[in-house]
């Protein structure tokens, strides 16, 4: 036995005399007369125990007092057993918070039965160990760091709430595998996840998403290789009867009718057939139904037309069904009127680039062949000839170049194609280059303040950025010697930089985006904070930045985002679509390939002060029997 405060055992001697000295104290009684001492022979006893310096007699009072002294002042020196046992592992416990474990196939939901078994490994810990929570979604979160008090995990684990989001698996187990790496190593860490296995495994972007790698992904039934840290996944679900909107998206129609078709993808991973209502609505108006029969495993893709909107109309889409999972019911979207923007076109004429800008009804062309001042148009595009100098404006240049332009010429090259481009970004947006070849292309470099979109053999062949207010994109190749203005991805490539350009997006008029991702707000000048109110009535607050422009990346809630300040206003929509959560069939992953290290032997200081205290109480509750029923030794 070891003692963390082994001096207080020192208080025994004071304590235990004093106790002692309590009871051969004389005491000073006061004299009564009475009719007769037959009744008062025990008194009688005690008054001659009482003279001074007279032989302690025995009490079974003092004795059990005695004890009960003798364990407190054992409690205060703090006694323990050192014993030894198996342990002291570093444990990363990942719970999944994603859209999925919403399914109520399990009571009440996946995330809540999630949370029971989560609890239960909580109580199982050894001595020694050490315990981290983390929360994963489309990215991982700690809840709290690595801890042994039990309680602190619980309410950790507890506290962790849903969102409408898509599950990050990759990035959440590479955090916390290197978590582990930092504190023990992977021979002694591990990670426990709590999931339904409905993972994005194999991420790609939708041709309908406004955003990359988040909206209709493909799932892959070929698990990640997660890492070296040992793992297990606690499988949680039973069922996967589910119908779920997987994509949402609006084009515009590039003609002279001023419609706006919205596309709505919906997919059954039922293994029953289903029939229900899809329902639109526009600022909570019913606008159009239809009703859907999916087969099971079956999808359907649903255009909607609707009249160009005269002001800003929110657009919501709801499936009139029951299934297991309501997060992928419904779907958001903000229309805006469209922006007419005039546009310069200076330079050598082109009859497929002056179709490509008229094609796009909200451009108003003008044409010059000498381009002498941007003021008063919106975008200026020069074709095959630029100034040496221009000023501030915003530009794009076709096959040349200018002070203003995001990149830096160094000749040119013959028979040149694009390798590869960005897809996702809103110039590019729904562009195919294919094989397309093009005999003529400037050899390029991009600024240091621009961005590469699109590169060749060559260098950049498409490149953009901003800088000081003003944008300004560079198309490298010669548009005169090639087949891709024969191509339909040409006024599709041309409305998208005209629209970037002149508004900051390809479809300023669409404010969606993935749940969880995050959205640049641009503001009037003047305004220095932004009020946003949430889907669920929760206020938060952003800051502006540089060149008059937030960051809000607290979207992990499906709906309609509202950002406030004086004099301006502007709405948001943040959507779930995404198959991998909608099909919320369990999965399992691969088994690890490290076997689950048992610990290694620690320390355990088991702590006896409840123990002693617990018999200090059983004490005292004797003594005070024994006291008020009169029992004392002879």
């Amino acid at each position: 036995m070891h003692f963390t405060s082994p001096l207080n055992l020192l208080w025994a001697f004071p304590i235990g005399g004093l106790i002692v000295l309590m009871y051969i104290l004389k005491l000073r009684r006061k004299d009564v007369i009475v009719s007769s001492t037959y009744l008062w022979r025990q008194v009688i006893r005690d008054v001659q125990a009482n003279a001074p310096l007279q032989k302690l007699r025995k009490n079974i009072l003092l004795f059990l007092q005695l004890i009960t002294a003798a364990l407190i002042i054992f409690a205060l020196a703090s006694p323990f057993l050192r014993t030894y046992s198996i342990g002291g592992r570093h444990i990363v416990l990942i719970l999944d918070t994603s859209a999925s474990m919403g399914a109520t196939d399990v009571s009440p939901n996946r995330l809540e039965k999630a949370k029971q078994m989560a609890l239960e490994t909580v109580s199982s810990l050894h001595p020694g160990d050490m315990m981290m929570v983390l929360s994963a979604y489309s990215r991982p979160k700690t809840a709290t760091g690595f801890t042994a008090d039990r309680s602190e995990l619980r309410r950790a684990i507890s506290g962790l709430a849903l969102h409408d989001t898509a599950t990050n698996i990759k990035e959440s187990i590479t955090l916390a595998s290197d978590l582990v790496a930092s504190r023990a190593g992977s021979a002694l860490g591990q990670i426990e996840l709590y999931s339904d296995g409905a993972f994005e495994t194999n991420p790609a972007p939708s041709p309908l998403s406004p955003t990359p790698n988040t909206l209709n992904p493909t799932p892959s039934s070929t698990p990640y290789p997660l890492s070296p840290t040992p793992y297990t996944l606690h499988p949680v679900g039973t069922a996967h009867d589910n119908v779920g909107i997987t994509a949402v998206d609006f084009r515009r129609n590039l003609g002279s009718e001023r419609t706006v078709q919205l596309i709505v993808v919906t997919h059954n991973y039922s293994d029953q057939p289903r029939k229900f209502n899809q329902e639109i609505y526009a600022d909570d108006n019913l606008v159009d139904a239809h009703e859907l029969s999916l087969p099971p495993n079956g999808e359907d893709t649903q255009p909607y037309d609707i009249p160009e909107p005269a002001a800003p109309v929110k657009m919501h889409i709801h499936l009139d069904i029951s299934d297991q999972l309501a997060a992928d019911n419904n779907a958001w979207l903000i229309f805006k009127p469209r922006k007419t923007l005039r546009v310069l076109l200076a330079g050598k004429e082109n009859l497929f680039l002056e179709n490509a800008l008229k094609s796009d009804p909200s451009v108003d062309l003008s044409k010059t062949a000498q381009f002498s001042a941007s003021k008063g148009f919106d975008v200026v595009v020069f074709h095959e000839v630029a100034p040496a100098h221009l000023p501030p404006g915003n530009y794009l240049f076709i096959h040349c170049t200018s002070d203003q332009s995001p990149v830096t010429t160094q000749g040119s090259v013959t028979n040149s194609s694009v390798a590869d481009w960005e897809k996702d970004t809103p110039v590019l947006k729904y562009v195919d280059f294919g094989t397309d070849r093009f005999a003529t292309a400037l050899k390029a470099s991009t600024a240091r303040w621009a961005r590469e979109l699109a590169v060749g053999e060559s260098g950049s062949l498409v490149a953009a950025g901003e800088k000081s207010g003003m944008r300004s994109e560079f198309i490298g190749f010669s548009i005169t010697e090639s087949l891709f203005p024969l191509r339909v991805a040409f006024p599709i490539l041309i409305s998208n930089s005209i629209r970037w350009l002149g508004t900051g997006d390809s479809d300023s008029e669409l404010s969606q985006i993935a749940a969880s991702s995050p959205i640049t707000i641009t503001v009037p000048p003047g305004i220095k904070k932004l009020t946003i109110t949430r889907p669920d009535g929760s206020k938060r607050e952003a800051s502006i930045g540089e060149q008059g422009k937030a960051i809000f990346d607290e979207t992990s809630l499906a709906g309609i985002y509202t950002a406030s300040a004086p004099n301006f206003s502007y709405n948001f929509a943040a959507n779930l679509a995404s198959a991998s959560e909608s099909d919320i069939t369990p999965h399992s992953l691969a088994p690890t390939p490290y076997a689950l290290s048992p610990g290694h032997r620690v320390a355990n200081n088991c702590d006896l002060i409840p123990w002693i205290a617990l018999l200090a109480l059983i004490v005292l509750t004797f003594e005070w029997y024994v006291f008020h029923r009169r029992i004392f030794a002879s």
